[in-house]
């Protein structure tokens, strides 16, 4: 094996999966590796560039459909954790409410994330924190992967290294990426202005699509080092980019300054949410993107429950893959596109086009959003093709 760039000498590690980015996507892939086929669990490692517990600026909103991920699964994780059942919708003087018991578990992505790891780890994963992807170069069937700590040669290479993913870079040098800007501030909860904790409710604010902003403003109370606290934020999906762009640090501060929060820029955390549109390649020989390497959706940028179903998508390719062994992942942008993320992903976008783009009223393009959200018998059918595929010579599957 020679390659440009890299010295005969060089000693070689021997990694058939390997996956970049221990978040929810990274870990999901591995479960459901180890779930369904785990002698290529065995062979795989992931690795990620901090050192856990770290933190990751998100709502930490897990819906019905990711705890159900976690279930099939069997993993149950016991952290802090808020839960809430009415998600009220704002349009100017309108105002609209959804309920669905325990709809959303509200808890720290460092604490998510964690224990997720943990969880895994547990289970017989290799997990390599302080291990930072450096370069990928290809030889005629394989990658080499160049980390700060070590040279692998890999069969498979799994993206799931978030919005500023160095694997879709290498992957994609050339393909620039859809990036939604959002702001975020943690305050105590002050219950002269704050409802949304003793409620249990979750406020999106879609006011502001009257003055340009291609998204909204959210109050998500939460558990911050077991303190009731809301989590205030705004983000602009620009996904309809002829349109006059909107003023969102204005927009955020008046947001902050109604609920008697007079901190100013400098004390806001901000990271974008990448949204994923049917240009985006998604694999090449030997790769694929997941979780927000590959993009969520552009109405609300849910992630969590997208990521960890992204990891069944994943898992399924990988074993597709070695089954067959063709690792073009030709098929994968297709198998995205047919599962319920590429479906639920789709079917967002173009109500997100009538919500952005002035189309719809906006809280009626949510209330279908929500209901379509969540389908279990969808969700059950493909589990049980999904089975099906595994163990064709299983006896049959009791109803």
């Amino acid at each position: 094996m020679h390659l440009r760039g890299l010295n005969n000498g060089d000693s070689l590690l021997n990694c058939p999966i390997m996956i970049v980015g221990a978040g929810p996507a990274g870990i999901s892939t591995w479960l459901h590796l180890q779930k369904e086929a785990p002698q290529l669990a065995r062979h795989s490692i992931v690795i990620e560039k901090a050192i856990f517990p770290r933190d990751k600026l998100c709502g930490g909103a897990l819906c019905v459909w990711g705890a159900d991920v976690l279930a099939c699964l069997g993993v149950d994780l016991d952290i802090p954790s808020l839960f809430v059942s009415d998600l009220e919708l704002r349009f100017g003087k309108e105002i609209d409410c959804l309920h669905h018991n325990n709809y959303f578990r509200v808890m720290q992505r460092a604490d998510f994330d964690h224990a997720l790891a943990k969880e895994a780890v547990k289970r017989g994963l290799e997990l390599h924190e302080d291990e930072m992807l450096i370069n990928v170069l290809r030889t005629e069937h394989k990658l080499i992967v160049i980390t700060n700590k070590g040279k692998y040669a890999v069969q498979v290479l799994i993206g799931a290294d978030g919005a500023f993913s160095t694997v879709r870079k290498k992957m994609l040098p050339f393909q620039k990426r859809h990036l939604a800007p959002t702001l975020q501030i943690l305050a105590p909860a002050d219950s002269r202005y704050d409802s949304e904790f003793t409620e249990k409710k979750t406020v999106v604010d879609l006011t502001a699509i009257n003055e340009g902003l291609q998204g909204y403003v959210w109050h998500v109370p939460c558990l911050k080092d077991k303190a009731p606290s809301i989590a205030h934020g705004i983000v602009d999906f620009r996904l309809c980019p002829n349109r006059p762009r909107a003023d969102m640090k204005k927009i955020f501060s008046r947001a902050l300054q109604s609920r008697n929060i007079h901190k100013g820029p400098k004390t806001w955390s901000s990271h974008p949410i990448p949204w994923h549109s049917d240009e985006d390649i998604l694999s090449q020989g030997n790769v694929i993107l997941v979780g927000d390497a590959a993009g969520v959706e552009p109405a609300f940028g849910g992630g969590i429950h997208l990521s960890l179903s992204y990891g069944d998508l994943a898992a399924q390719a990988i074993i597709n893959a070695f089954q067959k062994d063709d690792f073009s992942f030709c098929n994968y942008q297709e198998s995205v596109q047919s599962h319920s993320v590429g479906m639920f992903v789709a079917k967002c976008t173009r109500l997100a086009l009538e919500m952005y783009g002035g189309k719809a009223n906006p809280l009626e393009v949510v209330r279908e959003l929500f209901d379509l959200n969540y389908d279990p018998s969808f969700i059950m059918r493909q589990l049980l093709s999904r089975y099906l595929e595994l163990h064709p010579q299983s006896d049959p599957v009791p109803k």
